[in-house]
């Protein structure tokens, strides 16, 4: 530790520096004088003390969506895999596995590792062990462990559940590698049975049957007990204090949330004295998006606007572990969600570090409440000790921490007290001390060290996160470095905390690694779920916005190596659960389990709703309801939605036996029951059906007896049958149809506009196939942009204004889950005025209203509407909807004139604009496709990008090229460190006819590129061009950029092609006439002899010939 002795002048500079802007508010606040005393690192003390990080918990369907960014964008994958868990001092630095019943258990279900008694453990279903496993290879010290909400049906034993447990952990050894390091032998947030703790953790330290080998028994033999993660201070404190057979049988305390102890301090005195880690397992994130929060105008109490702190924000979060650890010993934080992987608007939405909702995209939001956990874990050595002790992992020190924040959770620091916590090596090497001021009062802080390794005072570093200065990006005051600073004569530094913000204090040297000054990354364009027919790539031309007919046999899986990294590929059905349950692509459970199946004896996958009640039975649930599951794009609107759908079971149950297609959802308060969802078509296979809004079935008939008013001839009643069923939704207007046969149509005069596409059964066997999303002509498929409340400004260096408020308005964090990013924006009386310039043909807003609201209406400066109404709302639905706007840039304005606007979002419609005409035979710039499937833009040494990554059967789309009258050859400019490949110039389509292919060799690197050519036959006029690329297997080319070679265009009575006419060319057109020759050696020969212009070519064409070389006629009439 080497650190640079500053002058005075630098000394009083610094001091300056930090204390230099004002309180917000100048009541004080009582100071705090902390003394770090070497004396208390308690290096003895290895479990209780250490302070091991915090937790990723992947559990209740919240890791849905996560294996398919793994598929469908592997580098993002592994750009969270690395962020998360990579790095000297990772942030992660544990996966913990909630175990299910393909149940809800609040947001989703968990997939059922073995569904019955005899089914072989099958842990590639379940996301959270792949994570786990993924997570390991970046690394290899990270923690696992399992609990489970609910047990399957079979398991009604404690004998089943050690079977279960064991099974599955084993099977998690033998696909993966890795031993789960922890397991709760109990149920989530219930007290714990304490007999069969420690029966479990005997069976778990004895067991010497069913293993393959000795290693493998070794390591299940050292799995640790954890109980019993409860809701609120743990029910057993006492206990394990009182009964030393009950210590050794637990190695962690652990509950949820509440950040104090017992009465009797216990949870202290089994970190302390008895030497146990004891556990937050499941700990409050960041209830909103940072980004944004600085936005709101709350005051708390006096203030307007609390920077990125003040309620559900991650100043809170940062004090919930400051106050854990010195109100309870807690060392160890776990986040429920740390990531967000399953579609808004479920229950316990907007919760996370991580947003990770558009696979299909590649879009992440990394929260900032990342840059407040990583004060903690960039400055210590976090996670567990080893048995010698000489990990150095850094100890907490209990009397150099201190929080005066009120409350268990949340925790509200709002009242100005001090909150700091001290981290220091167990060799007293080092220390760090983090404050976090989440109140609008400026804090001061004094620290002296005591009997420390060192000798002197070294200056120490100080690290600074709050939200940005005004006009600033919002991210120019993250995990800012703010210099040295040094101590006084009498050995005292003195630190200045500003309002709403965190401050880290060290003695490390952090400031010159490149990671420190490093920001996390920015999320981009969320591009709409907008595909081609096969539900691949993104193609914005054809109709369809999505389909998938759950066969995914010719699709590969990437493989994740040692450091994280990509070393392969695998079988995508084989990594992602096996033919039997296939983890499918971009849905996301709410209750019962979806997957793709191959049935026994076919070759064709279905996707098979895998919960059959009589033949497992049913386990436990928090959120009673039958199976659905979701797919799609919270931003579509105008769409047809249709499957095939078949059953297994031959009775309809009295009723609870059919299969449902839904439309519009988008989630709320009922997103874990059918009945959020807006509209929804269901169908037994004895032809009746029965459509219902909002729950209510507001029609039924059957459509072999005609009741309901439509009749089917010959309808297939056999249970097995497949049959379509359908709902197409336009604007107001909702359509269903079976075997594509209207049947009833319904005109919803408070319709719901926009959502997901639902999937729907009882808990029985079902089957579906070929699902279609279809755009509908005429209509806006889906909104273009969709912004939160308090998106004011965007993300990029120097912000720009995005929606803008005038006049009396409420801007709040806090809301409800069902609140988009927990926001809303409120109106607090006439004259609230909300804008937004935007290009497009209309705007919404979204929000829960009463629809007392009424509205004046601008449209580039002029009003449009003088007293427009709103609707009464639900969550995340329109209340005000402006359409009809020719396409293009708009200003828009909505003043409030009476009643209360809630905005939770503003959304953009546009048609899809008309692809602009490009002429083939300009230079066409590679990256700058209409459509994809497969390719990645890359980096190019000749400037701008180009388009790599490219494999077998990918493709790219230019729109409306227009070969005029023809092309002759295609001219591309090309790469290849490998093999290279072909390029198959097709028109109009993937499948449509090839006019040329072009071998692209190798040329010996990714930038070493040279120009290749091929013959091109019979294309003209415009068309859309694909471009398929086809080879050997790995990446074959890249495409810098392309054009076309016109072809020659004919001179007319220019038969031999010398650029004159003449009497050759006479002799020529007699010849021909003749019949001695059958063409003229020019091309277009038709053309150049057809000199009349009349589509033949005669004896009218030989007599004018004649003319123009007797000089009769002074040009040919169809000369050009």
């Amino acid at each position: 530790m080497i650190k640079r002795v500053l002058s005075c002048f630098l000394i009083v500079s610094m001091v300056a520096f930090i204390i230099s802007i004002a309180p917000l508010n100048t009541v004080e606040a009582a100071d705090a004088n902390i003394i770090v005393d070497g004396n208390n690192i308690k290096s003895s003390n290895v479990n209780g003390l250490t302070f091991k990080g915090f937790g990723v918990l992947s559990g209740n369907s919240s890791s849905a969506l996560l294996m398919d960014y793994k598929a469908e964008h592997p580098e993002k994958y592994v750009e969270l895999l690395q962020i998360l868990f990579g790095g000297e001092n990772p942030i992660m630095t544990h996966v913990k596995i909630e175990m299910g019943n393909d149940r809800n258990n609040s947001t989703g279900p968990d997939p059922a590792t073995m569904r019955w008694e005899t089914e072989a453990a099958n842990v590639k279903r379940h996301q959270g062990f792949q994570l786990a496993a993924d997570a390991k290879k970046v690394n290899p010290n990270l923690k696992v462990s399992i609990l489970r909400w609910n047990a399957p049906g079979w398991v009604n034993s404690n004998d089943k559940v050690y079977t279960w447990y064991k099974n599955t952990v084993l099977a998690a050894y033998r696909q993966y590698g890795y031993m789960v390091d922890y397991i709760n032998p109990g149920v989530n947030e219930q007290a714990p049975n304490l007999t069969w703790t420690k029966q479990f953790a005997n069976r778990i330290k004895t067991d010497s049957t069913g293993f393959n080998s000795a290693e493998e028994q070794a390591l299940f033999n050292s799995i640790k007990v954890v109980i019993s993660d409860e809701v609120s201070v743990g029910s057993f404190g006492g206990d394990m204090v009182s009964d030393a057979t009950l210590r050794d049988a637990v190695s962690v305390a652990a509950y949820h949330y509440n950040t104090d102890d017992n009465s009797a301090g216990d949870f202290k005195r089994l970190a302390e004295q008895f030497d146990k880690e004891v556990w937050n397992s499941e700990a409050q994130a960041t209830f909103s998006n940072t980004s944004f929060r600085p936005n709101n105008n709350m005051k708390d109490p006096s203030v307007e606007g609390t920077g990125i702190g003040g309620i559900n924000g991650p100043l809170e979060m940062g004090n919930t572990v400051i106050k854990g650890f010195v109100n309870s010993r807690r060392t160890h934080f776990i986040y429920q969600p740390a990531i967000g992987s399953f579609y808004e608007g479920g229950q316990y939405s907007f919760k996370e570090l991580i947003s990770a909702r558009d696979p299909w995209s590649g879009w992440i939001h990394y929260d900032g409440g990342l840059v407040i956990l990583r004060h903690f874990s960039w400055f210590a050595k976090s996670g567990w000790e080893n048995k010698s002790n000489t990990q150095g992992i850094w100890r907490a020190v209990p009397q150099a921490s201190y929080t005066g924040a009120v409350g268990t959770n949340p925790v509200n620091g709002r009242n100005g007290t001090p909150s700091y916590m001290t981290l220091a090596a167990p060799d007293r090497s080092n220390f760090s001390t983090i404050f976090i001021n989440d109140s609008e009062y400026t804090k001061s802080y004094t620290i002296k060290t005591v009997n420390m390794a060192y000798t002197g005072n070294p200056a120490l570093e100080v690290w600074e996160t709050r939200a940005a200065d005004k006009g600033k990006a919002f991210n120019s005051n993250y995990m800012k470095y703010l210099g040295e600073l040094s101590a006084n004569s009498s050995g005292v530094y003195t630190i200045s905390v500003k309002p709403y913000s965190i401050v880290t204090v060290t003695t490390l040297d952090n400031n010159e690694k490149a990671e420190y000054n490093t920001p996390l990354p920015v999320e981009g364009e969320r591009t709409v779920l907008d595909t081609d027919e096969t539900g691949s790539g993104h193609n914005t031309e054809d109709n369809i916005l999505y389909a998938d007919d759950f066969d995914y046999s010719d699709m590969t899986y990437p493989v994740i190596g040692e450091g994280g990294q990509i070393t392969g590929t695998q079988s995508y059905i084989d990594a992602r659960g096996g033919s039997k349950s296939v983890i499918p692509r971009y849905t996301s459970d709410r209750n019962g389990a979806f997957e793709a199946y191959l049935p026994d004896g076919s070759n064709n996958y279905v996707l098979r709703q895998q919960v059959d009640q009589s033949i497992m039975g049913l386990g436990g649930t928090w959120n009673n309801g039958s199976p659905l599951t979701a797919i799609g794009d919270n931003r579509w609107l105008n769409y047809k939605a249709s499957v095939d759908v078949s059953f297994e079971h031959n009775s309809t149950e009295g009723g609870n036996n059919y299969a449902a297609i839904g439309a519009r959802q988008q989630g709320g308060s009922n997103s874990h029951y059918s009945n959020g969802t807006p509209y929804i078509l269901k169908f037994w296979f004895d032809g009746g059906w029965s459509f219902h809004v909002n729950g209510t079935s507001v029609a039924s008939g059957n459509v072999v007896s005609g009741t309901g008013g439509v009749k089917i001839n010959n309808f297939n009643t056999a249970y097995n049958a497949w049959h379509n069923i359908a709902l197409k939704v336009v604007e107001n207007k909702i359509t269903a149809y079976i075997d594509g046969t209207t049947i009833y149509t319904y005109t919803d005069l408070n319709p719901k506009l926009s959502g997901r596409v639902d999937m729907l059964s009882g808990y029985y066997y079902t089957r579906f196939d070929n699902l279609k999303v279809e755009k509908i002509e005429g209509y806006a498929p889906y909104y273009v942009e969709m912004l939160d409340n308090l998106e004011m400004h965007d993300l990029s260096a120097n912000p720009v204004a995005k929606l803008i408020y005038s006049g009396p308005w409420s801007h709040e964090n806090g809301k409800s889950m069902y609140n988009y990013q927990r926001t809303l924006s409120t109106s607090k009386g006439a004259g609230a005025v909300l804008q937004y310039t935007f290009k497009g043909t209309g705007l919404d807003i979204l929000g829960p209203n009463n629809g007392s609201a009424k509205l004046e209406v601008t449209v580039d400066g002029k009003v449009v509407n003088t007293s427009a109404s709103t609707m009464a709302s639900a969550e995340l639905y329109q209340t005000f909807t402006l359409r009809g706007l020719n396409y293009g840039d708009h200003t828009v304005s909505i003043k409030v004139l009476s009643g209360t606007l809630v905005v939770d979002a503003v959304a953009v419609v546009s048609k899809l604009a008309e692809p602009v005409k490009r002429s083939a035979f300009s230079q066409i710039e590679a990256e700058n496709y209409n459509g994809q499937l497969g390719i990645q833009n890359v980096t190019c040494d000749e400037g701008t990008e180009a388009v790599g990554y490219i494999e077998n059967g990918d493709y790219v789309v230019y729109s409306n090229i227009d070969f005029e009258t023809g092309a002759k050859s295609f001219l591309a400019r090309v790469s290849s460190a490998t093999n290279g490949g072909n390029i198959e110039l097709r028109l109009d389509s993937i499948t449509g006819p090839i006019v040329g292919t072009c071998k692209v060799p190798a040329t010996g690197g990714w930038q070493a590129f040279v120009d290749v050519m091929c013959d091109v036959t019979g294309v003209s006029g415009s068309h859309d061009l694909y471009l398929k690329f086809t080879g050997d297997s790995g990446y074959l080319l890249n495409l810098n950029w392309f054009k076309f070679i016109k072809k020659a265009t004919a001179i007319v009575g220019d038969l031999n092609g010398d650029k004159s006419i003449d009497a050759t060319d006479y002799a020529l057109m007699k010849m021909y006439l003749l019949g001695a020759i059958d063409d003229f050696p020019v091309e277009d020969d038709i053309k150049a002899a057809d000199l009349n212009s009349d589509g033949v070519i005669d004896a009218l064409d030989f007599a004018t010939f004649k003319q123009y070389l007797l000089g009769v006629i002074s040009e040919l009439p169809h000369s050009k």
